[in-house]
């Protein structure tokens, strides 16, 4: 007979997984530091605006090329690109403040009283649970962008999981992988479809049925994919939670939780807000996380000065949760130092040029797998979407191939940049929800490479129905 186990989630990084990912990660920027000095450097050329002009590709003799970085400034590159012109410094500031928040809430008894008001809806419900969690975290990536926001989410999700028997592998997964798809199959995702199509002189519906289809389709092998996990961990579990006296309260504790959850509820649903509207106005966008971490802070103070009773509480139980996420700051500064690097060596065109040359040469069904490949290969390089947007849309739409429509290009340039996203190890998203999951990068790449396989698939065959019915 299995015995009961505690509810007691940590939100911080486990040193295994942190050993893990720093190596890999480690190992990869000395890939590439090396690729630089392989791969022959050249770049295109920019217009007024800031977009690449097609067909002015330029190699930089091996005498001229002073970008380059020596081999020593490889392990200072992490920290060159922390004053760099990306949003590595509001990344960390906002984990931070997420790690601080959710210490306070934890500390308070303020998450305990959350999941045990949700549990004692949705326990008996559990699968279905699934299924609509799986549809919100989607449709807010898809519609709105959301990614590593959604990491808000995790130390709640990984309460409820374990009080329903579920691992934190599948908590994070609820979060990693339904973000990750929902970014992919973008509605009117402002940071990828919303971009891309403003650079291919293209209209966000342009393909909008085609894209609600492929959601769809989606959004159901996500829904059977989660369901799958939870079942498995349910079968294997060694211990059981004792659902039935987690939930069971008196009349005073349930007025108490009820309290507590409220207080929660509104400080997310600000939260998010705050980060829907921001994500709608294209002037505030990139003050999104600014934004979110703002309303958190403020949510945090008045919240947790209420469940703690004083300021001195609060502060102590805020400090405490940052310095429980601080490893992640190692993380994401080494995942920016490899785009550095790469950027500073000037090889991306290259690979972009001549890729280019041999796409053209082929049939469309051919020619649109070595562009996924290549969007692939960029990726690994530069996981951030907007950026992918800026060097590859322009250079694609404006000189197309034939056969291969500017609908096609775009809808090939989602599907290699959102996938991956929960796969390359160069994503700060996937490394920080790991991170804080405790899940190892060779583990996570174990037990969701199938999905990854069915996904790559599912989406090659709708690229392949794209090009067929002329899209």
């Amino acid at each position: 007979m299995p015995e009961n186990k505690q509810l007691d989630v940590k939100v911080k990084f486990g040193l295994r997984s942190f050993v893990t990912v720093v190596c890999i990660l480690f190992a990869v920027l000395i890939l590439v530091g090396v690729l630089t000095y392989v791969i022959p450097a050249g770049t295109y050329q920019y217009d007024q605006d800031g977009n690449v002009i097609p067909d002015s590709y330029t190699p930089i003799p091996e005498e001229e090329n002073t970008t380059r970085l020596p081999v020593w400034r490889w392990i200072t590159a992490p920290f060159e690109a922390l004053f760099g012109k990306n949003q590595m410094l509001v990344i960390i500031v906002l984990l931070l403040v997420l790690g601080g928040t959710f210490k306070v809430l934890d500390n308070s008894g303020g998450l305990v009283s959350l999941v045990r008001i949700l549990i004692e809806r949705l326990y008996q419900r559990r699968y279905v649970a699934i299924w609509v969690i799986t549809l919100v975290i989607m449709l807010l990536s898809a519609v709105f962008g959301l990614q590593e926001q959604l990491l808000i989410l995790y130390p709640i999700l990984a309460m409820m999981c374990m009080a329903m028997n579920w691992s934190k592998f599948t908590a994070i997964s609820f979060i990693l992988i339904s973000s990750g798809v929902g970014f992919t199959t973008a509605i009117t995702n402002p940071l990828t479809i919303g971009l891309a199509s403003g650079f291919a002189g293209t209209n966000v519906v342009d393909g909008l049925w085609y894209r609600l289809i492929i959601f769809a389709v989606m959004y159901v092998a996500t829904s059977m994919f989660l369901t799958y996990l939870a079942k498995t961990d349910e079968r294997n579990a060694k211990t059981q939670f004792d659902v039935a006296s987690f939930t069971m309260s008196t009349p005073e504790q349930h007025k108490q939780d009820l309290y507590k959850a409220k207080l929660i509820v509104l400080l997310f649903g600000v939260a998010l807000l705050g980060v829907i509207v921001s994500m709608s106005i294209p002037a505030l966008r990139s003050l999104s996380m600014v934004i979110m971490a703002v309303a958190f802070i403020v949510g945090t103070v008045i919240v947790g000065r209420l469940l703690l009773g004083s300021f001195a509480s609060l502060g102590k139980s805020f400090v405490g949760g940052m310095k429980d996420v601080a490893p992640s700051i190692a993380i994401i500064m080494i995942a920016f130092g490899i785009t550095h690097i790469a950027t500073c060596g000037n090889i991306l065109h290259t690979i972009f040029y001549e890729f280019n040359k041999l796409v053209v040469q082929l049939s469309p069904y051919l020619a649109v797998l070595c562009l996924y490949a290549l969007i692939l290969i960029i990726e690994f390089f530069i996981p951030s979407a907007s950026a992918k947007a800026a060097l590859i849309i322009p250079m694609l739409t404006l000189a197309p191939i034939e056969g291969i429509s500017k609908n096609v290009i775009l809808l090939t340039y989602l599907f290699a940049d959102g996938y991956t996203n929960v796969l390359f190890p160069t994503c700060g998203t996937l490394l920080v929800g790991l991170g804080l999951a405790d899940v190892s990068f060779v583990q996570w790449f174990k037990k969701t490479i199938l999905f990854q396989l069915v996904a790559l698939a599912i989406s090659v065959g709708f690229l392949m129905l794209a090009i067929a019915i002329k899209l």
